[in-house]
């Protein structure tokens, strides 16, 4: 069966109108659909599922979603002849497809705005973890992203399951963990290892360093060995012997000059910590998945922290790291290498932000137990009529007190702003202070 426009159906009582179609897959085809009030997307699959895959749909839609970014089914509908779909959310206009960023298309605003979403990827797979799912088909097609403000969408959660059930959609091999790809014995059941936390925690990393890196982290000098890149050549390259075109021992698989342009551009100017972060799991991780692979935890504390440490260059507008944690810091933009600006730096703990118009400070950098990575608290400002004078502008539940160098207090209310003072000491509660340093 094949829907077409104006067509109808009834579930639950409720009649929903074909209005025109998305868009079409392997899977299924995907069709604007509207109860006279509200409108939906409804995917109909093509062949009809088994019985186990339509079980883990109508599951997952009792579940209900780990979080607002998976476009999760809402409603699942079946017909008279067996064959079935789902209903789910409409995708707002305002994303464009992670494809879109790969090619140029779309680029992101920001570097900050680039790491914010990265963030939220994380964030997601980590909800999706703790509630028992794996996602199973990480792709470069999962995913949707604003470009201008870091909000992500990740869709064809259908194929989402319980962690080493799999229901016949493994992924792409370009984005598989290795031991998927090459259908390794699960060390406990001796069956076909089937995709799970840690097989997901290896493709999270492969689109972290797509979305960082613009090129794949195992597609380097040993492509000059197939004519064609067909399934051959890519069990080869993801699955049967997968070199990490960084890795520090085997120089083997390297980027090629004049090719991978992209690559060998943004990899330099990563922060030595999330470098290492991708040397881990695409080394270590590949024969320890359980224990060599870079956390989501790991990875918000890495990425939030790459966030925090960006300033803006005056002279060329790009972003780069001052670099505290590197072995020398960055004196000069290397983008434009002129001299790095005097810098605003609030210590938070063992927390470090560099402070500039438009910085954020979320709610993690006030409690070091929180999750909310994303949740921001306050933001850098300008004064209208002095752009010389900043302060930090609150969206707190309490007032906070501030003393100067020389000893002067104040109290700022909790939708106020902190001016940025040097040497101001700043208690944010009971339990957190920091202070401003210029630098």
């Amino acid at each position: 069966m094949r829907l077409s426009k104006n067509d109808t159906f009834t579930v639950d009582g409720v009649t929903y109108k074909v209005i025109n179609t998305l868009g079409e897959g392997g899977q299924g085809e995907v069709y604007l659909v509207s109860d006279g009030g509200n409108t939906y997307a409804f995917k109909y699959y093509k062949e009809i599922p088994g019985s186990d895959f339509k079980f883990n749909l109508k599951n997952n839609i009792n579940k209900g979603s780990p979080a607002s970014t998976f476009i999760w089914p809402k409603k699942y509908v079946e017909f008279d002849d067996e064959s079935c779909g789902y209903l789910m959310d409409v995708r707002s206009s305002d994303y464009v497809s992670f494809i879109s960023y790969l090619t140029g298309k779309n680029p992101f605003k920001d570097l900050k705005t680039k790491l914010t979403w990265c963030i939220e990827l994380v964030e997601s797979f980590k909800l999706l973890h703790e509630k028992g799912f794996s996602y199973q088909d990480l792709n470069d097609g999962s995913f949707f992203l604003n470009p201008n403000n870091g909000k992500l969408l990740i869709c064809d959660n259908d194929n989402v399951s319980a962690d080493k059930t799999n229901l016949g959609i493994l992924g792409k091999m370009r984005y598989m963990a290795p031991e998927i790809v090459r259908g390794d014995k699960d060390r406990m059941t001796g069956e076909r290892q089937m995709p799970d936390t840690h097989s997901d925690r290896f493709s999270l990393a492969i689109i972290l360093f797509l979305t960082l890196c613009l090129g794949n982290p195992f597609e380097g000098e040993r492509l000059k060995n197939h004519v064609i890149v067909d399934e051959k050549a890519e069990y080869e390259m993801f699955g049967k012997n997968p070199i990490y075109i960084y890795n520090e021992h085997d120089k083997s698989n390297r980027p090629i000059n004049g090719y991978h342009t992209a690559v060998l551009k943004y990899y330099p100017m990563l922060p030595s910590y999330i470098k290492e972060a991708f040397h881990k799991t695409f080394t270590d991780g590949l024969k320890d998945r359980e224990n060599s692979r870079t956390t989501e935890i790991e990875w918000l504390r890495l990425l939030s922290q790459y966030r925090d440490e960006l300033i803006t260059c005056p002279h060329c507008g790009k972003e780069y790291i001052y670099g505290y944690s590197e072995k020398k810091v960055n004196s000069t933009c290397p983008h434009c290498h002129n001299k790095t600006k005097e810098m605003c730096l609030l210590t938070i703990g063992r927390k470090r932000i560099l402070l500039e118009p438009g910085k954020y400070l979320y709610m993690v950098h006030l409690n070091k137990y929180s999750s909310e990575y994303n949740h921001a608290i306050g933001k850098v400002i300008q004064n209208k009529n002095n752009p010389s004078l900043w302060g930090i502008k609150l969206r707190v539940d309490n007032d906070i007190t501030v003393q100067d160098r020389n000893g002067n207090t104040k109290v700022i209310a909790k939708d106020g702003v902190i001016p940025i003072i040097n040497k101001l000491s700043i208690q944010f509660d009971s339990q957190t202070k920091g202070e401003i340093d210029k630098q």
